[in-house]
């Protein structure tokens, strides 16, 4: 039986992360309001270089809160390749990037998960009001993976850790 150490130090490899990272799927932006509570808004997102990428406009809270205090936290949840779950998150500096630089990244954004025939179209329409992207450079890292708890839980409970959760 696993210890609570062992199960919330487990983490993931980097090649997991990596293959999680450059998946579509939505990111968490944490984002600090100027109270001090954080704003949380789920994204499209791109990693590329070792940065984040998301596609937003000016008028956003997010944008005004990376405006004003430049910082902003993501979360990432995914299955990677092998089969393992797991949860990036990173937290770092963060920017707004205007126009018309942010028109190329956020065509980046939107060629990862938007058809290829219907990117173009996008860009034109969605351009009059996402007019901003948000880089986030993380400065610091936390990973993890499930599998020591899902593992756990199946021998304490003698089935499958799928089986033991309500469906949809």
């Amino acid at each position: 039986m696993a210890t609570a150490r062992e199960i919330y130090h487990a983490h993931p490899t980097q090649d997991e992360i990596d293959d999680v990272l450059g998946q579509r799927l939505i990111a968490v932006l944490g984002t600090l309001n100027e109270d001090g509570s954080i704003h949380l808004t789920y994204l499209l997102f791109l990693f590329e270089d070792g940065r984040f990428y998301l596609e937003t406009s000016s008028v956003t809270r997010k944008a005004r809160n990376v405006a004003a205090r430049g910082i902003g936290s993501i979360l990432v949840q995914g299955r990677a390749s092998t089969g393992r779950n797991l949860m990036v998150e990173a937290e770092g500096a963060a920017r707004l990037i205007d126009l018309p630089e942010a028109q190329d990244i956020n065509h980046r954004v939107r060629a990862k998960y938007i058809v290829a025939d219907a990117v173009d179209a996008i860009d034109e329409a969605w351009v009059r009001f996402d007019d901003v992207a948000i880089e986030v450079a993380p400065t610091r890292w936390r990973s993890w993976t499930g599998d020591v708890l899902a593992s756990t839980t199946e021998e304490a409970l003698g089935r499958s850790y799928g089986e033991i959760w309500q469906p949809d």
